[in-house]
């Protein structure tokens, strides 16, 4: 049940209120014109496919794998301040250091691997040191 009242119910053709164009989600086998009539605004299909579930299973993985890295080199590189910090004696240095530095490279590899999310690359591209003209064997 609707609990309110007729006063303070907007009205009808309050544009405010009145669904638009991008109110509106179509799917792809849908007439844009019965759409369009609803509206009266002009509406274009875009061709849209979901990702499968592969690829979904990937982005989520590689989103993980970011996140562990980071929390991985910061966790290692405080354990190695704080072994500095025991055999140097130079409390609380090594662990700032450690935990500088682990932020560092877990910052490196966080955006390293979530760069990756989005590309649709299977594996590493093969990129050859020189290519084939850069030989100056004579071959």
């Amino acid at each position: 049940m609707n609990d309110q009242t007729d006063e303070e119910r907007p009205p009808a053709g309050d544009p405010w209120t009145e669904p638009t164009a991008g109110d509106w989600q179509t799917p792809a086998d849908a007439e844009p014109a019965e759409v369009a009539s609803r509206t009266g605004q002009e509406v274009i299909a875009l061709p849209y496919a979901a990702d499968t579930t592969d690829e979904t299973i990937r982005r989520s993985g590689m989103a993980w794998s970011a996140g562990i890295a980071f929390f991985a080199s910061v966790a290692f590189c405080l354990f190695l301040g704080w072994i500095a910090d025991w055999l140097l004696g130079t409390s609380p240095w090594g662990i700032v250091a450690g935990i500088v530095l682990g932020s560092l490279i877990g910052f490196m590899q966080f955006f390293r691997i979530s760069s990756r999310i989005f590309k649709n690359d299977s594996g590493p591209a093969v990129r050859p040191l020189m290519g084939r003209g850069d030989d100056n064997d004579g071959v």
